[in-house]
């Protein structure tokens, strides 16, 4: 996959010693940016789905889609929320209005700190299995991931205190290619967004909702490629003609969830914060991947045609920035970012060697 200069990773510039665990970045002024945007396709490949669902298994997406209401919405919410002016993120009310470690954030460079974490450890992501696809009529949702069993997706390490099961993924986007993805890289959007649910191992769906670190979500930003059809999420958009309108459902066989991650996955951002939608609780530990995976103009406009509730184009539904509140954001870097803090720190030692001993002869 070949790279172009342009706006859409952004990775903080190492400056500061790798002895430390944690090593702030002073200010915007003393940070470099490096924007990348993808263009290329990933050659990974995928079965062909089949053209329908069988009836047998409706009532496991119904119980999948009552599931999907619990972990979007929390205990309580109002089910009349949306997108639109008059039930859109503004008329939120609850947690999403009066608390202070709400998702999604801007990730900017004076509130980020590097950390040393280990890398994440994504278990069973070749594995492959059925999942079903449906518009719920505020998102793409795809879920039943539970009933592979052993086989189920899963995730630790990372800095995570425990495993996390995945339970579903869904997707945000935009009207524009300027806007979509719900964080936000130095002020800048992706065109779309895709987030990976997992709840905390040992827990219920609705103990983990209860707890600060109940539920570990990663953020996949998804960068627009010049390549007609972008390899990696050619399973899912296939079958966006069967999924136009609200309440729609089809079936997956033999998916596999690493085709929704990019090929690397090392550099990442981790902090604290909620759900993106009502009723926004305070329940995740957010992972928000730094390498994009690609997503080509025709995949985005068949997002774009998913029609909700209202019968009208769902042309967005993602919830604006959030203020972070004196809340940090940790940023475990690359292995180019990591080799090029210690080599910076290294320089640096040598030179101020050399200072001293230049001193100390002239003194």
């Amino acid at each position: 996959m070949s790279l172009k200069v342009s706006k859409c990773i952004l990775k903080l510039a190492p400056s500061d010693e790798c002895e430390s665990t944690t090593a702030p970045v002073k200010g915007s002024n003393e940070a470099k940016f490096f924007l990348f945007t993808l263009d290329g396709k990933k050659n990974l490949e995928h079965p062909t789905p089949p053209a329908s669902m069988p009836s047998s298994h409706l009532l496991i997406l119904s119980l999948l889609l009552t599931l999907l209401a619990v972990v979007q919405c929390g205990p309580g919410a109002d089910q009349g929320w949306g997108y639109d002016v008059e039930n859109g993120p503004e008329t939120w009310q609850g947690k999403c209005q009066n608390h202070l470690k709400q998702s999604p954030i801007d990730i900017r460079a004076p509130d980020v700190d590097y950390a040393l974490l280990h890398r994440m450890h994504f278990m069973n992501y070749d594995m492959d299995g059925k999942i079903e696809l449906s518009n719920t009529g505020r998102t793409l949702f795809a879920g039943g991931f539970e009933h592979w069993q052993h086989r189920q997706p899963m995730i630790q390490g990372g800095g995570l205190k425990h495993r996390y099961k995945l339970v579903q993924f869904h997707l945000h986007w935009g009207q524009n290619d300027a806007v979509g993805s719900e964080h936000a890289l130095g002020s800048l959007h992706y065109p779309a967004e895709l987030h990976l649910v997992h709840v905390r191992e040992g827990l219920t769906l609705h103990e983990a909702l209860t707890r600060p670190d109940g539920l570990a979500v990663v953020g996949v930003f998804l960068a627009k490629t010049n390549d007609p059809v972008a390899n990696n999420f050619s399973p899912i958009s296939e079958r966006l003609h069967d999924l136009r309108h609200s309440g729609n459902v089809t079936e997956l066989k033999n998916f596999r969830t690493k085709y929704v991650l990019p090929l690397d996955t090392e550099a990442f951002y981790r902090y604290e914060g909620s759900l993106t939608t009502p009723d926004c609780s305070e329940a995740v530990i957010w992972t928000v991947l730094a390498e994009p995976m690609a997503i080509s103009s025709h995949q985005l406009h068949l997002l774009r045609q998913l029609h909700n509730k209202e019968l009208v184009k769902s042309d967005k539904n993602y919830r604006p920035l959030q203020p972070l509140n004196g809340r940090r954001i940790q940023y475990r870097p690359s292995k180019l970012d990591r080799a090029m803090i210690c080599s910076s720190a290294g320089v640096a030692s040598i030179l101020s060697t050399v200072f001293a001993v230049y001193v100390a002869m002239i003194v």
